[in-house]
């Protein structure tokens, strides 16, 4: 927004206005009717200096009415996701420290400069580098904000989440991402009733061992993942050891080097289509890659170019993972009628009587 070539045609405005006298005398250089250099170093900075507030009063209040939208319940599941992305697209300058109630989960992107405050609540250092001016000291990465302690963004941009709810003063630069929205809930809660998954934590990303545990239950060898008791060379596993261990002896992973299995790396879309076509019976740089496993999941039908489009828009979340994980349990494996849920119920990892709740629980239609 050009606000200084604006400010200053509304100050000439007001200087030459039509009220003044058409014969007025202009003035002379020994008794001018206005200095310059009142015009340049006093008027016109403070008229910007108003045009700024009165800009920010505006961006405030739209900001308020955002939050309230967002944080209330006059917004669908679909509407509030596409609000989301919209309004963590947007940015917002506060001139001067501005207060602001954030929901836990919130993210606050600051650009260069831009600093936040902590007043109430709780919030993390997630990445970008932030300088504790209270202390003098770099924020370590993933560490938690000090209450009332102002930090400042030092280069490029900085993230902060809300790990609750939580007030703040912000000023300079700043992007504003909303809570994320959780779209499958009612899928959650069918493969819940299956017994698939035990947990929702939807707005979370997904992470490498909770897919492979996926995988493994897709490929109808979870119990016999689950009583296996040899040794896997990772140094890195801290909880399921014995799905890693039958993972590793069956030629399902070797690691991402180093001797270590990243159990807690973020996954992603292209990684999840992966091991859904492995678990289907696809082979690796036969019928299918890891290089293109998007593009082979909609070749092969178990997802459509909508669903991944819409998949990846966003950060691979648990919520996503549900979609993907549901949707798969009616996907065929290779050469087959055999679907995935049928042979879970014949092996009795999911009862019929379950199934059938799960399915009269979904009401929806896939993308």
């Amino acid at each position: 927004m050009k606000k200084r070539g604006w400010c200053i045609v509304l100050a000439l405005s007001l200087l030459f206005s039509a009220s003044a006298p058409v014969t007025a005398a202009p003035g002379t250089n020994d008794d001018p009717v206005v200095t310059r250099s009142y015009i340049e170093e006093i008027y016109l900075p403070s008229l910007m200096l108003k045009a700024d507030a009165a800009i920010n009063k505006q961006l405030n209040s739209l900001f308020a009415e955002i939050l309230a939208l967002l944080n209330g319940t006059a917004l669908s599941v679909n509407e509030a996701a596409l609000m989301r992305k919209i309004i963590s697209r947007i940015e917002w300058k506060a001139s001067s420290p501005q207060m602001v109630e954030l929901k836990a989960g919130s993210r606050l992107t600051l650009k260069q400069g831009a600093s936040v405050h902590l007043v109430s609540g709780s919030a993390s250092h997630e990445s970008g580098t932030l300088v504790d001016v209270t202390t003098g000291k770099d924020v370590a990465s993933k560490a938690g904000l000090t209450v009332n302690h102002k930090v400042i963004g030092i280069s490029g941009e900085a993230d902060v989440k809300i790990t609750t709810n939580a007030a703040v003063l912000v000023a300079g630069s700043v992007r504003f991402t909303p809570p994320y929205a959780a779209m499958y809930k009612d899928l959650c809660d069918a493969l819940m009733t299956m017994r698939i998954i035990n947990t929702y934590e939807l707005e979370r990303n997904t992470t490498r061992m909770e897919m492979f545990i996926i995988f493994v239950t897709v490929l109808g060898v979870k119990e016999a993942a689950y009583s296996h008791h040899t040794n896997h060379p990772f140094s890195d596993v801290a909880w399921g050891h014995e799905y890693v261990a039958y993972l590793y002896e069956n030629g399902h992973t070797a690691g991402t080097g180093g001797g270590r299995f990243s159990p807690n790396d973020p996954g992603s879309v292209q990684q999840l289509c992966f091991i859904m076509l492995k678990a289907l019976g696809y082979q690796d740089r036969v019928d299918i890659a890891y290089e293109t496993a998007e593009a082979d999941a909609v070749r092969l039908g178990l997802f459509s170019q909508r669903e991944i489009d819409i998949l990846t828009a966003e950060e691979f979340t648990r919520d996503a993972m549900m979609y993907m994980t549901y949707y798969s349990l009616f996907a065929h494996y290779k050469n087959s009628s055999e679907r995935v849920i049928d042979r879970l119920i014949a092996s009795g990892l999911v009862s019929a009587e379950n199934a059938a709740k799960a399915y009269d629980s979904v009401k929806r239609e896939r993308f």
